[in-house]
């Protein structure tokens, strides 16, 4: 057997015992049964064959590894799943034409992997947007569909935020206070989420 086999091997060996231990600390009492169901095996066989690969007595001394501290989890013990949270650096304005202006301070965002800064907006009240909610934003366009984004006027360093009507080459914005089309400016940053403190 060559070693990119046996190296392979190992990885899978490693990634399945992986899977069972997580199974095995959420429910310490689950049968071979309930776990080769959870692991999409149609029966326990499959269950006791991976131990049995691994050194371990079966699926009893597997378990007491797991709980005794003995096997730990492989390769994910320090790892978080990735984008489900992290910290992004909060802005205190725009440069013109550039990233933004970082104030050095960050925050911890939870659930919007698309997210990559922070900023308080100023005021006025636009729409939902009030003085002093901080706006998550992402770089323009948004993966999804959105319907608001901070948009810079044409030949200036202004920043207002707009709607979005339309759809791709046939969207405009909107200034939602004047209710009128926005033809001097153009969409920088997608508004992902609002945070409003009170």
């Amino acid at each position: 057997m060559n070693t990119g086999r046996r190296r392979h091997d190992r990885v899978m060996l490693t990634r399945m015992l992986n899977s069972m231990a997580q199974i095995i600390l959420e429910d310490p009492y689950i049968t071979a049964k309930e776990l080769a169901k959870r692991l999409g095996y149609a029966d326990e066989k499959a269950v006791y064959y991976w131990t049995l690969r691994s050194s371990y007595k079966g699926l009893t001394g597997f378990k007491r590894a797991i709980l005794s501290g003995q096997y730990r989890i492989q390769g994910t013990v320090a790892r978080e799943p990735k984008q489900r949270y992290g910290r992004v650096p909060v802005i205190a304005g725009f440069r013109d034409g550039r990233e933004p202006l970082l104030s050095g301070d960050t925050m911890t965002v939870v659930g919007v992997p698309e997210v990559q800064w922070a900023w308080r907006y100023p005021g006025p009240a636009v729409g939902p947007f009030m003085a002093d909610d901080i706006l998550l934003l992402g770089y323009w366009p948004a993966p999804d569909t959105t319907t608001w984004c901070v948009a810079q006027q044409q030949d200036s360093n202004l920043h207002f935020i707009r709607l979005i009507i339309g759809a791709k080459d046939d969207a405009k914005l909107l200034d939602p206070t004047a209710m009128n089309i926005d033809a001097r400016s153009w969409p920088r940053y997608t508004i992902h989420q609002l945070i409003r403190s009170f």
